[in-house]
């Protein structure tokens, strides 16, 4: 089952990247082209079919796992400001451009680089799994998560406040998808404390909260074209 979800999100974030593509060509809106094409690039390295041989042209030192970190921090900045820019919420955008935002993926960065650089990491180990018993490399999966749901937090507000508006019911569809793909983003982080390393209930969430995301995103794109939301066209 964990599988054929995996599979159905990069083949969702996928197809978003191709559908964004004239649209990058012609200079619109590019910051949703590079938040769908590393969304897969997240979702692709998420998968031991396609980490495994990546990695191993990259040492096989689970550097590829850094990629994913620093793509996923990309994806959730790109993501969160274009959002909360969408909806209206300046309390959001506060929050990721301002200072602490700013202070969080810092923080972030700086742990990832640092357990990564201390840790034996030798031997590709999708999510990491085979360090679990690692000290450091717990601490690097928690800077890794950390950014993340901080960013989906944010979100929650804004998007179940428009979900709950008195707009048009296709803005709220994608309101709602939106909102509660980032409620589960941000839920992976008591659920990974409740359970183990490889679990099979924080894997279920992580993949299904990629659906909602870019499922929410594709009806923003309906929306748009039947009446453009304020926003949403911004570059």
């Amino acid at each position: 089952m964990i599988a054929a979800l995996q599979w159905t999100a990069l083949g969702t974030c996928f197809a978003c990247t191709v559908w964004r593509v004239p649209s990058m060509v012609k200079g619109r809106n590019r910051g949703l082209f590079w938040v769908c094409l590393l969304a897969s690039v997240c979702v692709a390295l998420s998968i031991p079919a396609l980490y495994l041989p990546i990695d191993a042209l990259l040492g096989e030192a689970n550097l590829a796992n850094v990629i994913l970190r620093f793509s996923s921090f990309a994806v959730f900045y790109l993501m969160a400001v274009k959002v909360a820019a969408a909806y209206d919420s300046s309390s959001a955008l506060r929050l990721i451009r301002g200072p602490i935002g700013f202070a969080v993926i810092a923080v972030c960065s700086s742990g990832i680089l640092a357990t990564y650089f201390f840790t034996d990491f030798n031997g590709s180990s999708p999510g990491l799994v085979a360090f679990g018993d690692q000290p450091l490399a717990i601490a690097y999966m928690w800077f890794g998560m950390s950014y993340p749901a901080y960013a989906s937090a944010c979100l929650v507000q804004p998007t179940a406040k428009a979900a709950l508006s008195n707009r048009r019911m296709i803005d709220r569809a994608a309101a709602s998808c939106l909102c509660i793909g980032f409620f589960l983003i941000f839920l992976t982080i008591p659920l990974k404390l409740l359970q183990s390393n490889d679990g099979f209930i924080v894997k279920l969430v992580s993949f299904g909260s990629i659906l909602f995301v870019a499922t929410g995103f594709v009806i923003v794109w309906l929306s748009f074209i039947r009446k453009p939301m304020q926003g949403v066209a911004r570059s």
